[in-house]
């Protein structure tokens, strides 16, 4: 497994979009245009999860979980993806660690930091997890929203780590409109729908009780829409 590091040109990434006919008002964010950029410049080398960081200078960075470092990224984009796909990102800086040799150990501890989308499903189908345990009576609850999704990510670790509650922190939240495309061979023509989804940002710190089960979850990435943006988590020193 490698962690790859893409510099991408969002006005590039916005025309790739555009020509595949899912650049639409409704979309918030890009983890929708960037699935499908990675889809069709890498095909079955993209990274199986990835996370889209806005820089100051306006640039768009991507750091990524795959099974092919930049040397081999750079060749497939240049043997098999169209020019306008290749021209989305600066192939001459991407970067790239092997990390799939890492060693960790049981009882490590680390800081994370993970972008996720809180959602459970029930009768009512996909549902922000702090919104699907409210009371439906509309009394208050002693739930806040950090802790809800506190909970909602350590049942997601699965046993593979721990939190650790004091340090654990919402940095940050939004709900996000994207548009989703319907199956049609007719890109021009195909039916969608717009969805609203909780864009939450965690960190804190974490310990390590499986590490094979650890690095499992790092190459699989935490909760759903993982091919969208959300699930990798990043690691620091504690």
């Amino acid at each position: 497994m490698h962690m790859i590091d893409l510099q991408l040109r969002p006005d590039h990434l916005v025309r790739h979009a555009q020509v595949q006919g899912h650049n639409h008002a409704h979309d918030e964010d890009l983890g929708y245009a960037i699935h499908s950029w990675l889809t069709d410049a890498l095909g079955e080398f993209a990274p199986r999860t990835f996370r889209p960081m806005e820089q100051r200078n306006g640039s768009l960075r991507l750091l990524g979980y795959g099974k092919a470092d930049a040397d081999m990224l750079r060749e497939h984009v240049q043997l098999f993806a169209t020019p306008q796909a290749m021209a989305v990102c600066d192939w001459d800086s991407a970067a790239s660690k092997p990390i799939g040799d890492i060693t960790w150990r049981q009882g490590q501890t680390l800081g994370f930091e993970v972008r996720i989308c809180p959602i459970v499903r029930g009768k009512l189908g996909e549902r922000d997890a702090f919104l699907a345990q409210l009371p439906s009576s509309g009394e208050p609850t002693v739930h806040s929203r950090t802790s809800v999704y506190r909970d909602w990510l350590s049942s997601r670790l699965n046993g593979a780590a721990s939190l650790d509650d004091d340090t654990f922190n919402l940095k940050a939240f939004r709900l996000v409109s994207t548009w989703r495309q319907g199956r049609s061979a007719d890109t021009r023509n195909r039916a969608g729908r717009r969805v609203v989804r909780p864009d939450a940002l965690l960190s804190g710190r974490l310990t390590v009780r499986d590490p094979d089960a650890f690095r499992t979850l790092l190459h699989n990435g935490i909760g759903r829409h993982r091919a969208f943006g959300f699930g990798m988590l990043l690691l620091r020193p504690a």
